[in-house]
């Protein structure tokens, strides 16, 4: 078993810095085709919330418009599914979306070429470029699991689990799946596992 991997960055920033989510970010959802399944209802209340998707979007959002608008959008695409569900699907959906995305398509290229747990091992530096707050830690467990650690999970670690399972699919592991073990303040522990990707 590996120790903990962090990066050289990991706790530079100021607890007074403002949190922004940058317009990749948001764009990997709300332009995306689930973005364009929005009910008007949806498509107004997230316009009264900040993301006025009439218009193009901003370079950044803060945290809790972003935080937000994943509200609009978690009950209002996944209506009737318990909570849990409709926030893992969410969060495999904006790394789907972000894929399309110019930023997204340089993350693809790297997590294929690196393979699932290198590519985990730069889940940091792969954060900084969705926003400017969240940080994570990962201990390797084997060739195919490990256990991360996010310091902010805005309350929804489904939500991280989906983007844990999407980010591995992404850099080939098969039948990923990511368990919320603990909360710890503001974040969140998770067990990831997955199949090794087949040979090419």
């Amino acid at each position: 078993m590996q120790g903990l991997e962090r990066s050289s960055d990991e706790g530079s920033l100021p607890e007074a810095r403002e949190r922004w989510v940058f317009e990749h970010t948001v764009a990997g959802l709300f332009r995306s085709e689930w973005g364009s399944r929005l009910s008007a209802p949806a498509l107004q209340a997230l316009s009264e919330v900040g993301v006025d998707l009439s218009r193009p979007l901003l370079p950044a959002y803060s945290s809790e418009t972003w935080a937000r608008a994943l509200r609009i959008a978690a009950a209002d695409l996944f209506p009737g599914q318990p909570p849990q569900t409709s926030w893992r699907r969410l969060g495999q959906e904006v790394i789907h979306g972000l894929v399309h995305t110019l930023v997204g398509n340089a993350m693809v290229n790297v997590a294929t070429l690196l393979g699932p747990l290198r590519f985990l091992r730069r889940l940091n530096p792969t954060l900084r470029n969705a926003d400017n707050y969240v940080e994570s830690r990962v201990e390797e467990l084997g060739p195919t699991s490990c256990e991360v650690w996010f310091n902010e999970v805005m309350e929804q670690p489904a939500y991280h689990q989906g983007l844990l399972e999407a980010l591995v699919g992404l850099a080939g592991g098969r039948d990923a799946r990511a368990r919320f073990l603990s909360s710890e303040g503001p974040g969140a522990r998770f067990l990831v596992e997955w199949e090794a990707p087949e040979a090419g």
